[in-house]
């Protein structure tokens, strides 16, 4: 195989005939229609070799198993060479035990090349797609093989207990029934206990309503080194979505440094290689559309963080050094100062100077994209029937998303390539039909909800009765001793906004409550309504409590939902939302960065003399970088540039004229030379971006008068 290069794979008939045979077949039970990591490998070198004018396969490294990190380029012939296009990036399964990604990525490579006609096909003439369905190939197999597990990690070898022996007490599957799910140990000082209501799940103690823990819960495994832990050093390696740079979090799984497993140092080299990737959609645990990515902590939240002036800068501003001020109030003491108009400093380069630290939130404008792509995701959802209430278990109904991690993929992705990120679970078991309550919304308003509130203004939120919002606060469990009258009056005198509202009930748990005697969390709640669905759905999938007998001759019980259950269901049921991706990730394509020549003008001065002005604009909706690649320098600012024939001379003018980013839709770039020429020679400009293309033309340039 070739690194970072065309591979072409020619196979025998009768070898193709077998793959796709084994395809077609899948693997039985739970696994069905789930491609494992040989049948990847396979059906990509199928792709490579049965679309040789659409597909390039590329092997960018080795996992720490020795299993090939492969991307699948997709692009068709066009005017601009596929490695000049825009690009877009869709990796799955770097978390190790997100299978359901692996075949989203699926279905875009098979509508990229199978359903390869009219939008789509202009499509691959004008962007690039890699599609790398497997990132985690050494953990990607646990979802196929016995005992199932969750597992991140690659197959390095780490002393997780710092004990000096590696991997010597991994995990046991004690009730032999295929699958590692939970272990309670009887104890009269654990902090578990079974739910009144609902035996088969565990909740914790809680004085409050009188429950008393009588278990430890741990994950189902035995103390093999006899050093009183189950499970606390097990064969997994470093947890490859832990292991990049971004916030990282320096913990064993996380390994001894950033980039420290070579499959994320592949993924760097491949990604500096392709500066041109300006999209990157990434399939795994978390989704930023359904919860907008929050701060990953740390210093990069402009707006909270204070700074202190150095005193041989204070006084130019103004400003006291020895007091504490908001980034805002020091910009604008600075930003007219000759020195920053000068060298075109930015607000987020002052606050580096001052010590801000690694971005850890989301810029606004970024934000701005991704609020509005949250509502077209939604959008899409519902058109497909995905988040409405029904009886074929298919629907996607949720309100919320888990949050990428620090050291994350996706994470670094945005803050330090600099590209346009989002990360997408792809489907989450659905929450139950819910029953119109006493007071719900009137026929015709919006439901209330902690998504709805958080966009509402307080004219909207005030349109509500007492009795409207006092069922969304018994739903969302928002404390009974906050009341709907003081909830209104608060809105009412501007103390409070239902923006703010919203972030404090999701701080709380997704929906505050519990504190009534007897009342389930938001958690349990949630954990309950899980078991409800897979009881319907997928009844295999929970494991009865079942007595085993540790090494130690203690008694313990064996049991809970299968580890996969509630990330991959069966194929039937995650096909429509695989879909829903799919046409997600074509739209999102569509609005990158289109860098045109609108206007290139010449006007005759008289003696051989021109004046030539070109216009260059962005038309795609998106601006040709992120606003987090700008504060962190990640991309080259745009280019505007003229090329002179012989016999062409600049008078006037600098050859080129870049601007750091353009805004989509909006953005132009505007270049005006003056130069001397003899008759019928000829000038070239051309637009360039790393990651939203280019565009040129050439005019030539008529006689004197």
């Amino acid at each position: 195989m070739k690194t970072m290069t065309t591979l072409r794979l020619w196979i025998p008939l009768w070898t193709l005939l077998g793959l796709v045979l084994f395809l077609a077949a899948g693997t039985a039970g739970a696994t069905e229609g789930y491609h494992d990591r040989a049948a990847v490998e396979a059906a990509l070198a199928h792709w490579a070799s049965e679309h040789p004018t659409l597909a390039e396969l590329y092997e960018i490294g080795t996992s720490a198993g020795g299993h090939p990190l492969q991307v699948l380029r997709l692009a068709a012939d066009g005017d601009v060479d596929p490695a000049m296009r825009p690009a877009v990036f869709v990796g799955a399964n770097i978390a190790g035990y997100h299978n359901a990604g692996t075949e989203a990525a699926f279905d875009l490579v098979k509508t990229l090349l199978e359903g390869a006609e009219g939008d789509t096909a202009e499509l691959l003439k004008t962007r690039t797609f890699y599609v790398a369905p497997v990132l985690n190939p050494d953990a990607h197999d646990a979802f196929f093989t016995a005992p199932r597990v969750r597992r991140g990690g690659n197959a390095e070898r780490i002393d997780r207990d710092r004990d000096g022996f590696v991997a010597e007490d991994d995990w046991n599957d004690l009730d032999g029934d295929g699958r590692i799910t939970w272990l309670r140990i009887p104890d009269p000082a654990g902090t578990w206990l079974p739910h009144p209501e609902e035996p088969r799940l565990m909740i914790r103690q809680d004085a409050a309503k009188g429950y008393a823990g009588a278990y430890r819960l741990i994950r189902e495994g035995d103390d093999d080194d006899k050093d009183g832990e189950h499970d606390e050093d097990t064969a997994e390696g470093v947890v490859l979505d832990h292991n990049f740079p971004h916030a990282f979090p320096y913990t064993p799984e996380s390994g001894p440094w950033p980039g420290s497993t070579p499959e994320v140092k592949a993924l760097f080299e491949f990604f500096f290689a392709h500066p041109e990737i300006a999209l990157a959609v990434v399939y795994g645990p978390a989704n930023n559309l359904l919860a907008l990515p929050e701060s990953l902590g740390g210093g990069g939240d402009l707006g909270s963080l204070t700074f202190r002036v150095p005193a041989r800068f204070a006084s130019y501003m103004d400003l006291d050094p020895e007091v504490d001020y908001k980034i805002d109030v020091i910009w604008e003491a600075a930003k007219d100062l000759p020195m920053v108009r000068q060298h075109n400093i930015t607000k987020e380069q002052l606050a580096q100077f001052l010590g801000a630290g690694p971005a850890t939130k989301v810029e606004d404008d970024d934000q701005k994209v991704l609020e509005r792509w949250a509502k077209d995701y939604k959008k899409r959802l519902e058109e497909a029937g995905l988040d409405q209430d029904g009886d074929d278990g298919a629907r996607l109904r949720r309100d919320d998303g888990e949050q990428y991690t620090k050291g994350g993929f996706t994470p670094w992705l945005y803050y330090q390539f600099g590209a346009m990120a989002i990360e997408l679970d792809v489907w989450g078991v659905p929450k139950p039909k819910k029953e119109k309550k006493e007071g719900e919304a009137e026929e015709g308003k919006k439901e209330l909800t902690v998504d709805t509130l958080a966009e509402m203004s307080s004219e909207e939120f005030l349109g509500y009765s007492e009795e409207e919002i006092a069922a969304f606060m018994e739903d969302a469990g928002v404390p009974a001793h906050l009341t709907p009258a003081m909830v209104i009056q608060g809105v009412q005198g501007g103390e409070m906004t239902p923006e703010r509202m919203a972030k404090m009930i999701k701080a709380r748990g997704g929906g505050g409550g519990g504190d009534d005697e007897g009342e389930d969390s938001p958690e349990v709640k949630r954990r309950r309504e899980v078991l409800a669905w897979l009881d319907e759905h997928v009844p295999t999938a929970v494991a009865p409590w079942t007595e085993v007998t540790l090494a130690s001759g203690e008694k313990a019980e064996a049991g809970g939902v299968d580890p996969f259950a509630e990330i991959a269901p069966p194929m039937e049921i995650l096909e429509p939302a695989v879909k829903v991706h799919t046409a997600t990730v074509l739209a999102l394509a569509r609005e990158i960065a289109d860098l045109k020549i609108v206007s290139l003008t010449v006007e005759p001065m008289g003696r051989a003399v021109y004046r030539i002005e070109a216009v260059a604009a962005n038309r795609g909706k998106l601006a040709t970088h992120t606003k987090m690649a700008e504060r962190a320098r990640a991309r080259l600012p745009v280019r505007l540039s003229i090329g002179l024939a012989e016999g062409v001379e600049l008078v006037t003018g600098h050859l080129a004229k870049s601007a750091e980013r353009l805004d989509g839709v909006t953005g132009t770039l505007k270049g005006e030379w003056v130069v001397r020429a003899t008759d019928g020679t000829s000038v070239e400009v051309a637009v360039l971006s790393e990651a939203a293309g280019g565009d040129k033309k050439r005019i030539t340039l008529g006689g004197s008068r």
